[in-house]
C-alpha cells in the first residue's frame, strides 16, 4: 500500500510540474505575444520590397534584384578569384525565419522587372511551387540555400550550369518546364535538354527506388543524381558519357551496369555511394582518376572493374 501511494504522489507531482511549465498563466505570468513579423519588416524597410498575402510572398513590381551581388568570381583558368564589376546592386534577402513560424509563405510571386537573383536570395523556404522567370538575366550560385521545392518550374533560358549551380543543399521533388521551352524539357519530373539527349537533373526529393534512364539519352550531366532513395538505376544502350559526380551521394544505390557504349566517366562519379556493391564497366573506357581501382575504397568495399587493360578487381580490400 505504501509503495502504491508513493507512486500516486509522484504522478501528481509530475502532473503539477507539467502544468507549471506549459501554462505560465498558472503562476500569474502572461504568455508572450505572438511574433509580429510585419513590425520587423517595417522597421527594416522590407515592406517597400514585398508583402505576404495568404501563403504567397509577393515581391513588388519595380524590384530588379534579390540577394547579395557578387564582387568576385573564381577564374578556373587562373585558379584564383578575380574582382568583377557588379551589374546589379544588392537586393533584399528573404529568410523563412522572418515570418511567423506557424504560417511562412509557400509560394512566391516575382515581378516582371526582376533581372537578378544573387547569393542567398531565398534561404530555408519550403515552396510548394516556384517559377524561375523568363526575363531573368543573372542567376548566381547559391541563390537558393536549404530550400525545398515541391515543384520547380523553369521558364528561364539561362544555361543549365547557371540554373543547377543556384541550389545549395536544396531538395526538389519535381521539375516542370513549359512545352514550348527552347532549351529544356521535363519528363516525369526529371530535367532533360530539349532534344532529350542529356539528362540534366534527377529530382533528389523523388522517392522512387528504381529509375530507368530513357532510351536516347547520350549524356548524363555532372552531379545529375544525388538522392537517398534510388537503389538501382538502369542506363540505356547508346549512353556515351557520364559526368563528374553524376551519381555522387546516392547513398542507397546498390548496383549499376554501365553500357558498352559509354566511353568516358568523370571524376567522383560514384563518390559517397556507400551502399554500392557492384559496378560493371565496359572495356575501352576512359577512366578518370577517381574511378580507378586504386581509389575504389572511396566508393565501396566490393567492386567489379573491367578496364582497358583487362584487370579485374573484386574487392577494395
Amino acid at each position: 500500500m505504501g509503495y502504491s501511494k508513493g507512486i500516486r504522489m509522484k504522478r501528481i507531482l509530475l502532473l503539477l510540474l507539467a502544468l507549471v511549465l506549459l501554462c505560465p498563466a498558472a503562476l500569474g505570468e502572461e504568455e508572450a505575444p505572438p511574433y509580429d513579423w510585419r513590425a520587423d519588416w517595417e522597421e527594416s524597410g522590407y515592406d517597400q520590397y514585398a508583402d505576404v498575402q495568404n501563403d504567397t510572398l509577393i515581391v513588388f513590381e519595380g524590384v530588379t534584384a534579390l540577394g547579395e551581388a557578387l564582387e568576385y568570381r573564381w577564374d578556373y583558368e587562373l585558379d584564383t578569384s578575380v574582382e568583377i564589376e557588379p551589374k546589379f546592386e544588392n537586393g533584399p534577402r528573404f529568410l523563412d525565419l522572418m515570418f511567423d513560424a506557424s504560417c511562412p509563405p509557400h509560394q512566391v510571386s516575382l515581378p516582371s522587372t526582376l533581372r537578378y537573383l544573387g547569393v542567398e536570395a531565398f534561404y530555408f523556404f519550403h515552396f510548394t511551387f516556384f517559377t524561375l522567370p523568363e526575363q531573368l538575366e543573372v542567376l548566381e550560385s547559391d541563390a537558393f540555400v536549404y530550400c525545398h521545392f515541391d515543384v520547380f518550374r523553369i521558364e528561364s533560358t539561362l544555361p543549365a550550369q547557371d540554373i543547377l549551380s543556384s541550389f545549395y543543399d536544396c531538395t526538389i521533388d519535381a521539375y516542370e518546364v513549359p512545352e514550348d521551352h527552347p532549351l529544356y524539357q521535363a519528363i516525369d519530373g526529371v530535367l532533360f535538354s530539349k532534344d532529350g539527349k542529356t539528362l540534366l537533373a534527377y529530382p533528389g526529393g523523388r522517392t522512387d527506388e528504381h529509375y530507368d534512364v530513357p532510351a536516347g539519352v547520350e549524356h548524363i550531366w555532372p552531379y545529375a543524381f544525388g538522392t537517398d532513395y534510388l537503389k538501382t538505376i538502369s542506363l540505356p544502350i547508346g549512353l556515351k558519357t557520364i559526368g563528374s559526380g553524376a551519381f555522387s551521394d546516392c547513398g542507397r544505390l546498390q548496383s549499376i551496369a554501365v553500357p558498352l557504349t559509354v566511353t568516358e566517366i568523370g571524376d567522383y562519379a560514384f563518390w559517397g555511394c556507400v551502399s554500392l556493391e557492384l559496378v560493371s564497366l565496359p572495356d575501352g573506357l576512359t577512366i578518370n582518376k577517381d574511378i580507378n581501382p586504386r581509389h575504389v575504397q572511396y566508393y565501396t568495399d566490393d567492386f567489379l572493374y573491367r578496364g582497358d587493360n583487362g584487370d579485374t578487381l573484386l574487392s577494395g580490400h
